[in-house]
């Protein structure tokens, strides 16, 4: 029940965000190494701030001790890992960009660098659901789904 009750909070308080001022949806810490990995600074600031809220080890899933996922919120059971959320189905990128694998995404480097990737090869369109009106012309590919814990306890 206490979980059904944070995704509640969690979804409105994406439909109706607080009137805070522009600035402080931004990660102001991470804009340097936003840069320098070659991303536009000021969206992914913002992406940052809302995907994150600027936490390099935020991920939007749990699990127990037998490493079986018990809460997540995307359909098709994946995660997003990191400061930008990167998603579990892009495990062969990552795994190409960073040499490792998933747990890398906690990082900032292999999330940075994960980003952009994506970024180089879809624009802004994996993070279409947090920044609407940047949509990009290109379509988003079908990620597959992901069920074995990369993060074991």
């Amino acid at each position: 029940m206490r979980k059904l009750i944070l995704a509640i909070a969690i979804s409105l308080l994406m439909l109706f965000p607080s009137p805070a001022s522009a600035e402080s949806k931004s990660c102001p810490k991470w804009e340097p190494a936003i840069k320098a990995a070659g991303l536009p600074v000021k969206d992914f600031s913002y992406i940052a701030w809302r995907e994150s809220r600027c936490r390099i080890k935020a991920i939007n899933a749990t699990w127990n001790k037998k490493g079986e996922m018990t809460y997540h919120l995307n359909r098709n059971k994946s995660w997003d890992s990191g400061l930008l959320q990167i998603n579990s189905g892009h495990r062969e990128m990552v795994r190409r960009v960073c040499g490792g694998d998933l747990p890398l995404l906690l990082t900032l480097d292999c999330n940075l660098a994960a980003a952009k990737h994506l970024y180089d090869a879809h624009g802004l369109a994996p993070w279409t659901y947090v920044k609407p009106h940047a949509v990009s012309p290109q379509p988003q590919s079908q990620l597959p789904q992901v069920y074995r814990n990369p993060f074991p306890r």
